[in-house]
């Protein structure tokens, strides 16, 4: 494959196709369509491109309606239009509308053509640097908050993971696009709880009864956690989803507003429903019987993801298999299905967590230095996080404070 920068040209006449791919592809690694149709089907099978030149008059489908085909589904590539004068109002309203970068009337120079196509790669070249550069604060921001999170609130996170894998699997099975999104609601929705008291969040996850207040300041997490993540870039998708976690199908709960059934985002509904089926499990439930308690709560959530949730318990994909090892036996890769705890009982892993090279140091370190209680009950991985919401840790204490306690 060509190092050259890829450009797509467009036209109904062969011959000026031919003219262009002759004078310029010393410089660009030339691609070429004689219609906008053949030209997005070049694009859907050989995608990216930096810049696309295409004609603006051409039979059954104009340059312009090209361009804003290309726009919506690659909007990274630079776009240029080669007009006529009689095209100059219509042309004119593509570029105030945004999907032209630049247009040149016809006829063109090769020198023209080849500097407008440098000046397109250009501003190509930044607009990805400026998505890549997004991306990795976006990336990092995910990976430091998680990180926290474990380190704050064992527990939370353990939860949060649970959560994570149950949500995952109803948006794979219902064949949901961007499956990120509910995967990284679903590890930060839990990140509002380190804004409840001590003794609360410990009532929380031991599922102890809650008073009152105590009940509206849980309400109030995913609220809290969307506001903790307000200013990260690129999540807007990711905080309406946490923002409609605790609005049920009916259109009752948080917020008080008119949506409701599939008005509401399907990243809530689904973690609306892993949230509840998580904390029925950890109260010791088994599959059927968590199944059994969320279809009775009339209203709250969509009965097509119940049926979902239906089939995963009764396939036996929502279930594991469950082993004890000894700590030489822990391998990465594997999900400590228990806490891990010293000797003497503190905490230092919370269940749920996928075991890395970093927390497999760790665990061997408590191991030689204060001890813990064995075995250590874990299962192997049936499924991944991505990329986005990789953690590597959920240590709450180091061996020396371990020692101390």
């Amino acid at each position: 494959m060509s190092d050259l920068p890829r450009v797509l040209c467009v036209d109904d006449e062969e011959n000026i196709l031919k003219a262009i791919k002759r004078s310029l592809r010393k410089h660009f690694d030339i691609t070429t369509a004689n219609s906008g149709k053949e030209g997005l089907e070049i694009l859907s099978k050989e995608a990216p491109f930096a810049v696309i030149v295409s004609d603006m008059k051409m039979p059954e489908m104009t340059g312009a309606v090209f361009l804003r085909h290309v726009r919506a589904e690659w909007p990274d590539t630079v776009r240029v239009l080669l007009t006529g004068f009689a095209d100059i109002a219509s042309v004119t309203s593509a570029v105030n509308e945004g999907y032209i970068y630049r247009f040149l009337t016809k006829p063109c120079s090769a020198q023209v053509l080849a500097g407008t196509i440098e000046d397109a790669i250009r501003q190509h070249t930044l607009l990805t640097a400026e998505r890549t550069l997004l991306e990795k604060t976006l990336k990092g921001s995910i990976k430091a908050l998680t990180d926290i999170l474990a380190i704050a609130s064992p527990s939370a996170f353990g939860r949060a993971t649970r959560i994570c894998k149950l949500a995952t699997m109803m948006a794979q099975t219902v064949g949901m696009e961007e499956i990120w999104q509910v995967e990284v609601a679903a590890m930060f929705c839990q990140v509002g709880s380190i804004t409840l008291p001590a003794g609360t969040a410990l009532k929380l996850y031991e599922n102890q009864p809650l008073t009152p207040q105590e009940d509206a300041m849980v309400a109030r997490i995913p609220q809290m956690s969307r506001s903790i993540l307000a200013n990260i870039p690129r999540l807007e998708s990711v905080l309406d989803i946490m923002l409609y976690m605790g609005k049920n199908f009916d259109g009752t709960g948080l917020p008080d507003n008119h949506l409701a059934g599939e008005e509401i985002p399907l990243g809530s509904r689904i973690l609306k429903l892993a949230e509840a089926a998580e904390k029925r499990q950890s109260m010791g439930e088994n599959p059927a019987r968590v199944f059994d308690y969320v279809r009775t709560q009339k209203g709250q959530f969509d009965p097509a993801l119940l049926k979902i949730f239906h089939e995963l318990t009764a396939s036996g994909d929502y279930l594991d298999e469950v082993r004890g090892l000894n700590v030489h036996e822990l391998r990465t890769g594997m999900i400590l299905t228990e806490d891990v705890r010293s000797t003497s009982g503190v905490l230092l892993v919370a269940c749920g967590q996928e075991v890395t090279v970093s927390l497999l140091e760790r665990i061997q370190n408590y191991h030689d230095t204060t001890g813990l209680q064995l075995p250590l009950w874990v299962k192997n991985p049936e499924f991944s996080l991505g990329d986005e919401v990789e953690a590597e840790t959920g240590v709450v204490a180091t061996p020396e404070e371990v020692s101390s306690s």
